[in-house]
């Protein structure tokens, strides 16, 4: 895997360390009554189960703006049942995942699109994604880590989408490019700097992109599973 502007490094083979819980990702008694409710026959639909009851409990917002981006626990989102965006997301997730003991991590990403704006010198906020990354087993019996999208909208099992993804390959798919992936997003300190806000956001994600291997942003298609 390219090491430049990677800002936290993947440990697959730690599989434990993505079953804890992180300040943001906390399994509390809310987050364990809402998915003890939550059952599927196998790990992957477990996974689509979880991903429908989020989309069809809680709503996904739009603003762009909204001051509690990057600032409130799964716990917190759930009470409100309002998503500010694809951190919200991935945050209410993965704790919903763990508390089914799905080893689940966070990646972050920055948005290729994003980084063509910024080497023309134009001045612009953050752009990126927040996906997971279960550690699954297959009707084969195999375990690995597969690829979710868990801001995008469902409805049923059949809008559910899980890849299987290379291990060393940074592109996450054509549009973003990885560059921290964390048992929980707050765990990312770049200089004394932790995601908690929209300007520290992008603070980060500049960051990492400057010390990017820009070749290294070519991308490799998935096999979805």
């Amino acid at each position: 895997m390219i090491n430049q502007g990677l800002l936290i490094k993947p440990e697959f083979d730690n599989i434990n360390k993505y079953l804890q819980s992180g300040e943001k990702t906390l399994i509390t008694e809310k987050i364990k009554e809402i998915s003890k409710n939550i059952t599927g026959n196998t790990h992957g639909m477990l996974v689509k189960q979880i991903l429908i009851w989020m989309h069809k409990n809680t709503t996904r917002l739009h603003n762009s703006g909204d001051n509690r981006k990057f600032k409130r626990t799964a716990t917190e989102i759930l009470e409100s049942r309002e998503r500010t965006g694809c951190c919200d997301s991935s945050t209410l997730f993965t704790a919903l995942a763990r508390s089914k003991y799905i080893p689940t991590m966070q990646i972050i990403t920055l948005s290729k699109n994003w980084t063509k704006q910024l080497e023309k010198g134009e001045k612009i906020g953050t752009q990126g994604h927040y996906f997971v990354a279960c550690y699954l087993k297959d009707i084969t019996g195999k375990y690995d880590w597969i690829r979710i999208d868990s801001d995008r909208d469902v409805q049923d099992v059949r809008d559910v989408r899980l890849n299987r993804f290379n291990r060393e390959n940074r592109n996450i798919d054509e549009n973003y490019y990885a560059f921290a992936y964390v048992r929980d997003y707050s765990d990312v300190n770049f200089n004394g700097i932790k995601i908690d806000s929209i300007e520290n956001m992008s603070k980060i994600q500049i960051a990492a992109y400057e010390q990017c291997n820009v070749k290294g942003l070519s991308y490799r298609d998935e096999i979805e599973i």
